[in-house]
């Protein structure tokens, strides 16, 4: 049986101070804060950040009312407000019937059978990006991945060659990502005209990013016509059902930063942590390649060969158990609504988090312990719904599941047949960082070694 134990998140104290109620805990480590706060409440808890009041909830039955049967009664709410200033009124965070619309446009482009032929470029952009890699290389793994990730969302669903700009767009996004979440976390928010150092280079990030897409989308329009058949023109193309109207520059740009950060950095975390994972225990990674071996003989994957690399498949869904990239959402009341033995009010808010849940004994037998064979002969069947969400569950749930599983799997099957990874002697282990997303702080420090 292959194992590696993960090592417990430990909890501070979850005592409120008078001024902050809990926002020092959570601004510390909201994981341990959850896991504290799920311990000693059991289902539901309430407790404050600053002056807002808030209620977590645990119960895989409750949750699954506040989001998919009673989905209508909440929406994401202001505890995004911060996180709109990048995606603005894209799929991630839109409400309501701009929501619903946007879904509509963008989730027919991520079926399977259009994911799919996504396939062969997911695994070229792998190949490209092995050409920089030398024999006996140290490398940074989370700043591979996330190169990788790019250059396939970039192609994929915007035909844009991102090479030239990629290391100033990832840094612009890594700014954003640790100011954003300094804000959100503040009890004191400082307006971005105040003119401090950390405002002038969340401006100058936003910026970057605006520039990137702002001019992806002026070429676009400044082709002879919009008949690719990526997601980019299917947004350019779709006219509004009553007023026959496009979409606005705004709205584009909107949905574009909506892909850009939801297509790529929590799949490259989720490599980052997938591959801290295997290099901790030889048997998960002599498993991982006697499959590759079977399956692929020697040769590049294709989406044919990925319903029987279970095993690969079955090694992620154990990383995004035990490392959820979206650790954490709300949802607050658009009104008066019962969840469960619950009274909710109307602009209550709820925070959800998967992994308290994910790492409950109450699911999942040793459950800190990292175990890709709990995923075989659909055990998580048995399991109820949202016991295991790492993708969210109901209307808003993540509309690019497949796409992002499909393109995982590829990429560790492509490194895997043609380079052996080993931990560098140097790398400790490999903290989480709750920003925006579950992030692997400090990065990934391997040596790559050509077979």
């Amino acid at each position: 049986m292959s194992s590696v134990h993960v090592e417990p998140v430990i909890a501070g104290a979850a005592r409120e101070t008078w001024l902050g109620g809990s926002l020092k805990a959570f601004r510390e480590d909201p994981l341990a804060l959850l896991c504290e706060l799920h311990r000693a409440s059991g289902d539901v808890a309430k407790f404050r950040l600053g002056p807002k009041k808030l209620y977590a909830v645990f119960n895989p039955d409750m949750l699954k009312e506040i989001m998919v049967t009673k989905a209508e009664a909440f929406c994401k709410g202001g505890t995004f407000a911060e996180i709109k200033r990048l995606t603005g009124e894209g799929l991630v965070l839109s409400e309501g019937e701009l929501h619903k619309k946007q879904r509509r446009l963008i989730q027919p482009k991520l079926t399977r059978s259009h994911i799919n032929r996504y396939a062969e470029q997911m695994v070229a952009s792998t190949l490209a990006h092995l050409e920089t890699w030398g024999d006996g290389q140290e490398r940074d793994l989370a700043v591979d991945m996330m190169k990788i990730t790019f250059d396939i969302i970039a192609r994929t669903m915007f035909s844009y060659d991102s090479k030239h700009a990629q290391d100033q767009i990832a840094r612009a996004f890594d700014s954003i990502n640790h100011i954003a979440t300094r804000k959100i976390r503040a009890l004191v928010k400082l307006p971005l005209f105040i003119p401090t150092n950390e405002n002038r280079e969340y401006i100058q990030a936003l910026r970057v990013l605006d520039d990137t897409v702002y001019g992806l989308i002026r070429q676009r329009k400044a082709e002879s016509s919009l008949e690719r058949e990526d997601l980019l023109s299917v947004l350019m193309r779709a006219t509004d059902e009553s007023s026959q109207e496009g979409m606005s520059d705004e709205q584009l740009r909107d949905e574009i930063m909506s892909m850009f950060l939801a297509g790529h950095e929590t799949t490259a975390h989720s490599l980052t942590w997938t591959y801290d994972y295997i290099l901790q225990n030889p048997n998960v990674e002599e498993k991982l390649m006697n499959e590759w071996k079977h399956v692929l003989n020697g040769r590049r994957p294709t989406v044919n060969d990925y319903p029987a690399l279970t095993y690969t498949q079955n090694v992620i869904w154990e990383t995004l158990r035990l490392r959820p990239s979206g650790y954490v959402t709300s949802r607050t009341a658009l009104q008066d609504v019962e969840i469960g033995s619950l009274q909710l009010i109307k602009g209550d808010t709820v925070m959800i988090s998967p992994y308290p849940l994910h790492t409950s004994e109450r699911y999942f037998d040793d459950p800190l312990t990292f175990r890709p064979e709990r995923f075989e002969q659909d055990r998580m069947k048995e399991l109820p719904q949202m016991a295991y969400f790492p993708f969210g569950a109901g209307p808003r749930s993540c509309v690019g599941q497949h796409f992002a599983m499909l393109e995982m799997v590829l990429i560790l099957a492509s490194i895997g047949q043609q380079y052996r990874i080993k931990r560098s002697s140097t790398q400790g282990a490999l903290i989480p960082e709750a920003l925006l997303t579950l992030s692997p702080k400090g990065g990934l420090r391997a040596t790559v070694h050509r077979l």
